[in-house]
């Protein structure tokens, strides 16, 4: 068995262990414990990759240059910040916590870009996969022994387990389902002794999809599913006749078995989240923007008003607000929780310009023809979620998994040498 680095393994340990963190964090939270896991597990680990980065310089490249300026730049636009607005210590000092949590999802790809050949060979399917496992775990094991949390307390709509984010969770599953769906496949493919107990890890993504219960992620989860079906009945999965015809057999034996014994519970599980929907729907008026956004677009005008009524607007369009200064100075309307009005807000015209060129950087290489996989489109769908429904950029948990996705998109990269093109 071929060895590594010692860094390497942290890292992989890094990454493995933090569903377990987030999990533990959000029951301190939740029983009003101050145990800071979480803040202390992501400033090591952010730590370890700035220092590691460090200690294995790159030659020069595009990503090299975009991956300094965007830390760099985003350095001196907090510091601007609390010199020209006056920002109390306190104030800067909860910004540096976000910008670690953002700053995570660029650290990540640029240490597996500076050690591409290594993390080639190791790959990142299992780690994936394990992932997967802990965060369904961690969600099942709860809801199973009755205990836990949900987001409205009112109704039984948004379990969250222990976890401590909705939103973060569901993005999570969004991006677990797609990654389990896609090796199951290619396990049905090489009709591997691993279809089964993928299968179990698939329907238990659904299950923990239906338990948080966002629009978004019940949506998405039935999509895949279909999708899913789809290709296994259409023939792609079998080489002869007789397996396409007990395909269909298997698949019209688990219809049946679902109509019969599953469809009245899995309605039972998303029936808060309806009812949820309807008492939003008649508060709104009926207003479809409102419900869909999840009232986002109220954030969103009533923040943008709060912008640009600024008297420091002539620094705050080129160098944004801050994170703090916003929640302290306009309360609710201080979080838009739609990721790039957030990074508008918060960092003004320069830090979006930053975001956009190192995101660009990595959609581009996602892209193309010859990189594509389902990192790409995952990367896509993460993109999607962020602007939509916010929590990617700037959480712990989803800026974590950007950042392993966009690593991923690195290693699909073919020829990748000198990054000079």
């Amino acid at each position: 068995m071929r060895k590594f680095p010692f860094n390497i393994y942290l890292f992989i340990g890094l990454t493995s262990i933090f569903p377990l963190i987030d999990f533990f964090n959000g029951l301190f939270l939740t029983s009003g414990a101050e145990a800071p896991i979480g803040v202390v597990y992501r400033f090591f680990f952010f730590l370890f990759l700035v220092i590691m980065i460090v200690l294995h310089p790159s030659s020069p490249s595009f990503l090299t240059f975009a991956t300094f300026l965007f830390i760099i730049g985003n350095l001196l636009i907090w510091l601007f910040q609390g010199i020209f607005l006056q920002n109390p210590l306190s104030w800067m000092t909860l910004d540096i916590s976000v910008f670690v949590k953002y700053f995570l999802w660029v650290l990540i790809p640029y240490y597996i870009y500076q050690r591409k050949d290594i993390f080639q060979i190791i790959g990142f399917d299992k780690l994936f996969l394990w992932i997967s496992i802990l965060f369904t775990l961690e969600l099942l094991i709860p809801y199973l022994l009755g205990v836990g949390t949900h987001t409205y307390t009112a109704s039984d709509a948004g379990y969250k387990g222990f976890f401590y984010a909705q939103n973060d969770v569901s993005y999570a599953f969004i991006i677990l389902i797609t990654l389990t769906g896609a090796q199951l496949l290619k396990e049905i493919r090489k009709k591997s002794k691993w279809m089964l107990p993928l299968l179990a890890l698939y329907i238990g993504n659904i299950f923990c999809l239906l338990l948080i219960g966002t629009k978004t992620g019940v949506v998405y989860g039935a999509a895949v599913t279909i999708y899913i079906l789809i290709r296994l009945i259409s023939g792609r999965y079998s080489r002869s006749l007789l397996q396409q015809i007990s395909i269909w057999l298997a698949s019209l034996f688990a219809i049946f078995l679902l109509a019969y014994r599953g469809i009245q519970y899995a309605i039972d599980m998303v029936s808060g989240t309806v009812e949820r929907m309807t008492y939003f729907y008649h508060l709104y008026n009926g207003n479809l923007v409102r419900l869909l956004s999840s009232s986002r677009s109220d954030f969103f005008e009533g923040g943008a008003n709060a912008f640009l009524n600024d008297p420091h607007l002539n620094f705050t369009l080129l160098f944004g607000q801050g994170f703090e200064y916003r929640l302290e100075n306009f309360g609710r309307l201080g979080l838009i929780e739609m990721d790039f009005f957030d990074a508008f807000f918060g960092l003004g015209i320069i830090g979006v310009l930053l975001l956009v060129l190192v995101l660009g950087y990595y959609v581009w290489v996602a892209l193309r023809k010859e990189n594509r996989s389902i990192y790409s489109f995952v990367l896509i769908v993460s993109l999607l979620y962020g602007f939509f429904a916010g929590h990617v950029l700037f959480s712990a948990v989803s800026s974590t998994f950007l950042g392993l996705i966009c690593g991923a998109v690195l290693l699909q990269k073919n020829n990748y040498t000198n990054d000079s093109d």
